[in-house]
């Protein structure tokens, strides 16, 4: 047999041999998990962490756009329940943090930091079942799957987003997600969305309005069906539709909201060549109006080799210092190609 000449036509060879690789790599990191976590109530985790660098390969890398790096930790336990986190809320202090799961599970945990302010541990301290407005634990991946929380301003409670079963429940305590939720009633649109095409990113506004990004629902012909639908929700006013308009293959998957009023909206996307990449828009507060064509600009792109995974939650809080810090976690799936991560971040320029 002769050997592979070099040039073009190897490397075709080469990419078809191992796309059917890629390609089930792929469908296993966002398929839904395959084995469910036992059904019941958990009252706290055993959780283990292990410290990051932000690029494996070159250790004094600290910056990447506009960020600063500012620590991250692969997070495990032996608990099958834990996993599948997909948004995040933290407290002013940036000590105490809230996330939900797609499994229909809530998450309580406390951070720690080293000396030098870096984000250094993770311990759990309550973690539990979303529940229904009936107040029976969420059955089923379809009523379960949590993609987006925020909280809203002034004690007004906490948002949480879900897709397959397209809704909004509101949680009027604004300090946990123990109790029963109110429903919050959907834009009308919403509900054509495909499966896994519905909110991904929940972001509560300075004013109180919500703003809520589709992963991928087509937005009306009126804001353009190439473009991804938005919807803003005020008190009293109901829905309002607006729009993003995609760049390259990413798509919204949290949202927060920065200390002026602008919004960073996470994004994410996977090639079989370049495996995931995470991008960071700033949205600009003065854009976010009737009817708008939302595109802001990018500050920053995380891919291969830095610390990447499949981030999907994004929260922000100030240092005692002044310094925007932003934490993103990731959604594992339960699957063993991926990992839950927690990275915290420095916003190194002024929106």
């Amino acid at each position: 047999m002769r050997p592979l000449r070099s040039g073009p036509a190897p490397l075709f060879i080469a990419l078809a041999l191992i796309a059917p690789v890629l390609t089930a790599l792929f469908i296993a990191v966002l398929a839904p998990p395959l084995v469910r976590p036992a059904e019941g109530a958990v009252g706290a985790l055993n959780l283990s962490v292990r410290a990051l660098p932000l690029n494996p390969e070159d250790k004094a890398q600290q910056t990447v756009g506009a960020l600063i790096w500012r620590g991250g930790l692969v997070v495990t336990t032996d608990d099958r329940a834990f996993g599948g986190l997909s948004d995040l809320v933290i407290d002013p202090a940036g000590r105490e943090i809230l996330a939900v799961s797609d499994s229909g599970r809530w998450l309580s945990a406390t951070l720690s930091y080293d000396g030098t302010g870096h984000l250094s541990g993770m311990t759990a301290t309550r973690f539990g079942h979303l529940r229904g407005v009936d107040g029976a634990p969420l059955q089923g991946k379809r009523r379960q799957d949590a993609e987006a929380l925020t909280r809203l301003p002034d004690g007004g409670g906490l948002v949480v987003g879900y897709e397959r079963d397209h809704r909004f429940r509101l949680f009027p305590s604004g300090d946990d997600l123990v109790r029963p939720p109110q429903a919050l009633a959907a834009p009308p649109r919403l509900a054509a969305a495909a499966l896994n095409s519905g909110v991904e990113a929940l972001v509560a506004l300075a004013d109180g309005r919500l703003l809520a990004f589709t992963e991928s629902q087509a937005a009306s012909a009126a804001n353009g069906a190439e473009n991804y639908a938005v919807y803003r929700w005020k008190e009293g006013k109901g829905w309002a539709e607006l729009a993003l308009k995609p760049a390259g293959l990413f798509r919204p998957t949290g949202a927060a909201l920065l200390p002026g009023g602008d919004v960073l909206l996470l994004e994410r996307r996977f090639t079989l060549l370049g495996g995931v990449g995470i991008r960071l828009r700033l949205i600009p507060a003065a854009a976010i109006g009737p009817g708008a064509v939302l595109t802001g600009r990018e500050i920053a792109e995380l891919r291969l080799p830095l610390t990447v995974d499949n981030f999907e939650g994004i929260a922000v809080h100030q240092t005692p210092a002044g310094a925007t810090r932003l934490t993103l976690i990731s959604d594992d799936n339960f699957n063993a190609l991926q990992r839950t991560l927690i990275v915290q971040f420095e916003l190194a320029e002024t929106p």
